[in-house]
């Protein structure tokens, strides 16, 4: 057939244009969104790119676009939510009885958030005075209140009536918040869901967040992608709205864990500074206006959780963390190839560097490993974007390869550390220490490995959707098939081993002395024997590291679910100056000292666990408290005696 009997061209009529020039009449419509067959439209390619996959059929094009968009949203949602379990196995089936690795810090979280709930339904105005570490106030400013947390714990615990439950319940919800946040935050900036698959693989289940399984608050990272995804589309689309939400998505981080919001403050900072440097256009008077008056609401909020730390500060000199206690927890160079133990491949890989170089800090924060694909994935991003990025992928580039290079640099703290030895370099953190008040507050650098984990997720993403775009072109169903397969081995990258659980008592298998406590009237202040032993090397370094505290405290605090009486005991990230003078007290007990502190100190109840002394000192206890006239006994339970103090 000649050339001119086609049918889609006119034949030439005098004055018409050269035949070279010649367009044809007809012309094909404009494809639409494309998507990966095979995937039911699980994987679309959201912004259109023509040039990712082939025009779909007509069949596909008449699948209604509303429904494939939801059913691919819930399969993906499904699939993070079985892998949150899968990852934090076996937390899920042992929730109700038992705590990840040990009983310290999760029973202190689930305290937490039973004690927030509590104050909420009945005087929120005194949420911050908890029952621990009596007669100080605002004991809950010791550590993250975890409000955030606690209302989203509320139908596990008020279904359950179990904290603990609820806790290992919220552990599982972490890493199911992060995953969706750094999918949302990746998917839009690469209009393609299977780089933000990848991108929420790689960030929820990073190395350094699962060593951190016992840390709830550690945990709650995923607030953060979600307040920078509305960053992103404030600056590109400069709707209102957007601010809006990226303010109330950094409300809810600061009132979640103050270590991160902390952090995603600087990364905002980070990215403001980028996107001034890169288009300073942008930043105009109404831009600037909406974007204060959003985070000045977002101040207005946070304030009121904010006053009870000032003032705790402000009373008790303790409440600052000296710059040697930062450089002890900062991470050593060889950290950054240094797996946590929950790594099932590369745990055991990495054994020897980490039991080498741990002697300032320990394993939970000096393992920060990120896994091998995405830190391969997320610089062949980066290497991508800065050759062949434009537009807006230019401003991304520049901005999460910035914020991974500060989070590096903050994680060593005040001094480059080499194989545990100092090489002398000064770093910025000591700079950021003294110029930053709410650095003054933070003793472990190495979280900003934070930072690190969700850039190196999002130019991940990047990463996979250009090799699919590269794929695609020619082989639709190769590049579905290769998502798949970046997916799989990605996971099994991270994969953690089976977490190790310990078994706890709920409720209703507490000791009998605190049901009698539950029935005292008033606030009954207690205090529990023995309190931490008096070594002078932890007493002057902090008794956060001396074992009595840790092996002790944690679970008298839980304990104090069952009767909320006010306890001068208690367990926290900062001990009070009244605790360490207790200490000093019962240093030699049973003596005239400790008893008068008590007296002066307001406690009513004196309660002595027996078992915790060892067989020669509980008999001298017993035989001294029970002459005492101004001391009389007034329960015994097996092992633990109650007396009271009289005035």
């Amino acid at each position: 057939m000649s050339r001119r009997s086609r049918g889609l061209t006119l034949n030439r009529a005098p004055g018409d244009l050269p035949r070279r020039t010649r367009k044809p009449i007809f012309r094909d419509p404009e494809p639409p969104p494309p998507v990966i067959e095979g995937t039911g439209g699980v994987f679309d390619n959201e912004r259109g790119d023509t040039d990712y996959l082939p025009p779909v059929t007509v069949r596909e094009k008449r699948r209604p676009a509303g429904g494939r968009f939801l059913v691919g949203l819930l399969v993906i949602l499904l699939f993070f939510a079985v892998l949150s379990v899968v990852m934090t196995r076996p937390v899920l089936t042992t929730a109700a009885d038992h705590t990840c690795r040990d009983p310290y810090d999760p029973t202190f979280q689930a305290w937490t958030l039973d004690w927030d709930l509590r104050a909420l339904g009945s005087n929120p105005l005194d949420l911050f005075n908890a029952n621990i570490f009596f007669p100080n106030e605002h004991t809950l400013a010791f550590s993250d209140h975890q409000v955030v947390n606690a209302v989203i714990a509320a139908p596990a615990i008020a279904w359950t009536n179990n904290p603990v439950q609820a806790q290992n319940y919220m552990v599982i919800f972490a890493f199911l918040l992060c995953a969706v946040g750094a999918f949302a935050l990746t998917t839009h900036l690469t209009g393609n869901r299977l780089a933000g698959v990848v991108a929420g693989v790689a960030f929820a289940f990073s190395p350094p967040r699962l060593s951190h399984v016992v840390h709830l608050n550690i945990l709650s990272a995923g607030w953060i992608p979600l307040c920078l995804l509305f960053m992103h589309r404030y600056s590109e689309k400069k709707r209102v709205l957007d601010a809006a939400l990226a303010a109330l998505f950094f409300t809810l981080q600061v009132l979640t864990t103050w270590y991160y919001g902390m952090i995603l403050a600087v990364a905002l900072l980070v990215f403001l500074v980028v996107r001034l440097l890169w288009n300073h256009r942008q930043f105009t008077l109404k831009w600037t206006v909406i974007l204060l008056a959003v985070f000045m609401v977002a101040g207005v909020l946070i304030a009121p959780f904010t006053i009870p730390y000032l003032k705790v500060q402000k009373s008790d000199p303790r409440f600052v963390r000296n710059i040697d206690e930062v450089d002890m927890f900062s991470a050593d160079i060889t950290d950054f190839v240094t797996a946590p133990t929950e790594n099932l491949f590369w745990g055991k890989l990495t054994a020897g560097i980490r039991e080498d170089t741990m002697e300032r800090g320990g394993p939970t924060e000096r393992t920060l490993f990120p896994g091998l694909l995405p830190l391969l994935l997320g610089l062949t991003g980066a290497v991508l974007l800065f050759v062949r990025g434009r537009g807006e992928d230019r401003f991304c580039v520049r901005y999460y390869v910035t914020l991974m290079g500060l989070g590096l640099v903050l994680c060593l703290g005040t001094s480059v550390y080499l194989f545990g030895r100092r090489v002398g370099f000064p770093m910025p953190y000591e700079l950021f220490y003294h110029l930053f008040p709410g650095f003054k507050v933070m003793r472990v650098a190495t979280r900003f490995v934070s930072l690190i984990g969700l850039s190196l997720a999002v130019l991940s993403g990047f990463a996979v959707r250009d090799i699919l775009r590269a794929v695609g072109r020619k082989r639709t169903w190769l590049a579905g098939l290769l998502g798949l397969l970046i997916v799989a081995l990605l996971a099994c990258d991270l994969m953690s081993a089976s977490i190790p659980m310990f078994p706890v008592k709920t409720k209703d298998e507490f000791a009998p002395v605190y049901g009698w406590l539950k029935e005292r009237s008033g606030e009954a202040p207690t205090v529990e024997l023995p309190l931490a032993d008096y070594h002078p090397d932890t007493f002057k370094w902090g008794l956060q590291y001396e074992e009595t505290w840790v092996g002790r405290e944690p679970l008298r605090t839980y304990y104090s679910i069952l009767h909320w009486k006010k306890l001068f005991n208690g367990y926290s990230s900062f001990i009070p100056t009244s605790y360490y003078e207790g200490v000093y007290a019962t240093r030699d007990f049973p003596s005239e000292e400790a008893i008068a502190f008590f007296k002066k100190e307001g406690i009513e109840y004196i309660v002595i666990h027996t078992t915790e002394y060892d067989p020669l000192k509980r008999l001298l206890v017993l035989d001294w408290m029970s002459k005492r006239t101004d001391v009389p006994q007034v329960a015994a339970f097996g092992p633990d005696h109650v007396y009271r103090l009289t005035r």
